[in-house]
């Protein structure tokens, strides 16, 4: 199957040709869908086939979810059910008036997007937050609120930083973060540090590995153990590296993940967050006076100096029910806590085409309300303020959370987590029992065995990378680590709910065929170093 097959030209396709096009690319879905292992989407899709036949309608749910404008054509009511699901998964009330939300409610939307869609609206609204632009609390003057420019509240005296956000995060973040910060224009600590602070990092980077811009830690906050290690975030070194920064005037941006892209590492937000408190009190962070109104420096509002998001993709869905299971005993331990039960944590995102499983891309956005930023337009036409990222919205994406939340009741929810960590810590298992036959053997490539490796409560079992074919027959995602400062590569399994032990023991019957991990044919016997080491 090629782009030829799809070319579209000045005459319509036959019937029979368009029919037999659209057979190729259902037999190609057909065939993938079988045996897809290497990346987090649920694949348990046959409750979704009787939506087809809202697709001859046209649903679009353009404006606030929580504002019925005059487009009538729109699944808001399934919209809201869904973000009032999420809300109690995470511990935040929904208000009882949308209207008049009180600054601990929770307001977000479905998104049409995944969570990339999520974090560069969450660090837009944290920028906004943090930078001193007038919130949708803040009353400003008439002219403020319809200017495009990007303009920083005026700043004290004192302080020329004072609304200067700067973002951390760890080196196993997702790079859509990356994206969003070069959008919106947000300086992350190791770019600032390097130019303003060349050779000033606050912690000792000796034995990590990791590539340096003037002494700072390029591509994020270490993590525990580095490649090798679990994939969480550095507290010890979190903690420093933004007190620098606090002590400097910044105000801070703080990203944690909740099931990471590549090992599913939960980093330990609540820990994290304890730590930090102090920082954050010490250096006039908390309650601190904003000049929020460009027209009249005078006027000022009380908000706090840092934000701290939860980038959960993936975990952000099941985590919640691990908790539940922990506690009905179906598990002997849960992840940490990461939701509004903290009280610095600012926002969460969590993908809907992965865990959950939805046959398009989409998720979930929740902040605080009292923290909501002020929509740059209030669009007349549609009668509904412009306060979410997208104008046009999916309302089918509303439709299928909506669908796969009816579907399952909280005891099957649980037990559907329970069971895909129980495949998954079978899969680790499985996996080193062939690492020591492949040692046993000898096996060129692997003849120290396959490094597996599991996190707590991780979904995600890596291991070193066989030869393409395996790779290609269950589309295993493949990522260089370093180890030693040599590049290493490395697959990863996800344990998704439609993936069965029968599954994973079939991946384990071709890998444990002799010159499964003989990649020589592919790309030679040495390996190319990693980026910056050669």
């Amino acid at each position: 199957m090629s782009d030829a097959d799809y070319r579209l030209g000045t005459e319509p396709f036959t019937e029979e040709r368009r029919t037999a096009v659209l057979d190729r690319l259902e037999e190609h879905l057909e065939r993938h869908r079988a045996r897809m292992l290497g990346y987090q989407v649920n694949l348990s899709l046959d409750g979704h086939a009787d939506l087809g036949r809202f697709l001859r309608h046209h649903i679009n749910n353009a404006g606030d979810p929580f504002v019925d404008g005059s487009f009538t054509l729109h699944s808001r009511w399934l919209e809201r059910a869904v973000l009032d699901h999420y809300a109690r998964l995470w511990h935040a009330p929904m208000p009882e008036d949308p209207t008049r939300p009180r600054n601990d409610d929770a307001w977000g939307y479905v998104l049409s997007m995944g969570s990339t869609e999520g974090n560069l609206y969450a660090l837009w609204n944290a920028r906004d937050y943090l930078d001193g632009n007038a919130l949708v609390r803040d009353e400003i003057s008439g002219e403020a609120s319809c200017r495009t420019t990007y303009v920083r509240a005026r700043h004290p005296d004192d302080n020329p930083n004072a609304y200067s956000p700067v973002a951390f995060f760890s080196q196993e973040t997702h790079y859509s973060h990356i994206k969003a910060m070069r959008v919106l224009d947000i300086p992350t600590f190791y770019d600032l540090g390097g130019s303003l602070y060349p050779g000033q990092c606050p912690i000792d980077l000796s034995g990590t590995g990791m590539r340096t811009y003037n002494g700072w830690p390029l591509g994020g906050v270490p993590t525990t153990g580095g490649d090798e290690g679990p994939g969480t975030v550095d507290i010890d070194a979190l903690v420093p590296l933004v007190e620098f920064f606090a002590a400097k005037g910044h105000p801070v941006l703080v990203n944690f993940n909740v099931g990471s892209v590549f090992k599913g590492a939960y980093d330990d937000v609540a820990t994290a967050c304890a730590r930090l408190r102090p920082v954050f009190e010490a250096y006039g962070l908390v309650d601190r006076t904003v000049r929020f109104d460009p027209d009249d420096p005078e006027r000022t509002s009380v908000r706090n100096g840092y934000w701290v998001h939860v980038d959960g993709a993936l975990g952000g869905a099941y985590a919640p029910y691990l908790e539940k299971a922990r506690d009905a005993g179906l598990v002997e331990s849960a992840p940490p806590v990461f939701d509004f039960r903290i009280p610095e944590v600012s926002s969460i995102v969590t993908s809907g085409h992965k865990y959950p499983g939805a046959p398009v891309p989409t998720g979930i956005y929740l902040s605080r309300a009292g923290s909501k930023l002020r929509p740059p337009s209030d669009p007349a036409v549609v009668s509904s303020p412009d306060s979410t990222f997208a104008g046009s919205r999916s309302g089918f994406a509303s439709l299928a959370m909506w669908n796969h939340l009816a579907r399952f009741g909280e005891e099957e929810q649980v037990r559907q987590a329970a069971e895909s960590l129980h495949v998954a810590e079978y899969t680790a298992g499985r996996l080193r029992e062939l690492s020591a036959l492949l040692r046993e053997r000898g096996e060129p490539w692997a003849e120290d065995g396959i490094e597996v490796g599991h996190g707590d409560h991780a979904l995600s079992v890596w291991f070193q990378q066989p030869r393409a074919g395996i790779t290609a027959k269950y589309t295993l995602a493949c990522v260089p680590l370093s180890r030693d400062g040599q590049r290493h590569d490395y697959s990863h399994v996800y344990v998704m709910p439609h993936v069965t032990r029968d599954l994973i023991d079939e991946l384990l019957t071709d890998l444990a065929r002799p010159g499964a991990f003989d990649r020589t044919a592919e790309e030679g016997a040495v390996r190319p170093p990693l980026p910056g080491q050669g």
